[in-house]
């Protein structure tokens, strides 16, 4: 126990099930009240909240094969985490111009932000591991599995004014299979060949979304860029042909969905000679082969983004 309420727990247990078969388990949980503050909102921020457990059972029913098999699960849900300001540039006055706040002290452990963060991470597999004694070959196969989720939802213009934020969501699936082949002869060569399977997909969805202060926040930018005290988007707006109040409203910016697919598969193998005791020769090789699998998706929903300035031009000129 620590200040913050801070709070760290963990155990095992070990022990027989049969004369063949014994287990252990174990488990932590972490939590901690957040030392950082948003301010506007009268919230912790970097805060901890997050266990983990696992379990493995290893089987022996005879003296020349051995399973070992384990699974664990681990969770993170957290409010992730202070983002302090080094430098307030340009655009800061535009961001106390809609009303919005930021912490302007590097060292600072407040933040504003216009919407408390999520951050959630799941991570589990298993694998097992079976050692099988032939004599002078032993067999080794390892297969394994393993899932990542992590979803992010935040305000991204770290600000209390409501400009920007992001959704991210992950996955990352990876299955692996290995496969060893070992000798033991009492001779002076002796040999290890194996193979290696990897197959993993990865996917990401994400997407910007506009706030109620964005138009406000990019007018008052167009103001300083332009030194026009007059400027507005409705000016723009109506010269290409646009609705009004269309550039920079609220609601979905971009949304982006990408995928990995990544396989590959590998041999290698080495060879011992011992002439005479003390003096090993080593022999080893490996041949891979990876092959990547990826797309990517992409699209914008502001009017502005999706406007053909080029044809615009052309067409007002004409």
């Amino acid at each position: 126990y620590g200040n913050y309420d801070s709070m760290t727990l963990k155990g095992d247990v070990t022990g027989p099930i049969t004369e063949t078969i014994a287990f252990s388990l174990d488990a932590s949980y972490n939590r901690r009240d957040g030392y950082g503050r948003i301010v506007n909102l009268d919230k912790d921020i970097s805060d901890r909240n997050r266990w983990t457990a696992r379990g493995q059972l290893l089987i022996e029913p005879n003296s020349d094969l051995k399973i070992r098999a384990m699974a664990d699960y681990s969770q993170i849900d957290e409010v992730c985490c202070v983002v302090s300001t080094l430098v307030a540039g340009p655009s800061a006055p535009a961001i106390f111009g809609v009303g919005g706040a930021l912490s302007t002290d590097f060292f600072s452990y407040d933040t504003y932000l216009n919407k408390e963060p999520i951050n959630k991470v799941d991570n589990y597999g298993g694998s097992v591991q079976a050692d099988y004694d032939l004599g002078a070959i032993s067999l080794t196969p390892i297969p394994a599995y393993r899932e990542l989720k992590n979803f992010v939802d935040q305000d991204v213009d770290f600000t209390s004014a409501d400009i920007v934020s992001e959704m991210r969501d992950q996955r990352v699936k990876t299955f692996t299979q290995e496969f060893r082949i070992a000798s033991d002869f009492d001779g002076p060569l002796n040999f290890l060949l194996g193979g290696f399977y990897f197959d993993e997909k990865v996917t990401q969805d994400s997407a910007l979304t506009t706030g109620a202060a964005s138009r406000s926040f990019f007018t008052l930018l167009g103001r300083a860029a332009t030194q026009n005290p007059a400027f507005t988007f409705n000016q723009i707006e109506a010269a290409v042909g646009q609705p009004q109040n269309s550039f920079f409203s609220a609601g979905p910016l971009t949304a982006e969905s990408y995928s990995l697919d990544n396989r590959a598969v590998s041999v290698f193998g080495t060879v011992d000679f011992e002439p005479i005791d003390g003096l090993v020769f080593t022999g080893g090789f490996n041949y891979t082969d990876d092959k990547k699998d990826f797309a990517l998706s992409g699209q914008a929903f502001d009017e502005l983004s999706n406007l053909n300035l080029v044809d615009t031009f052309i067409t007002g000129a004409t």
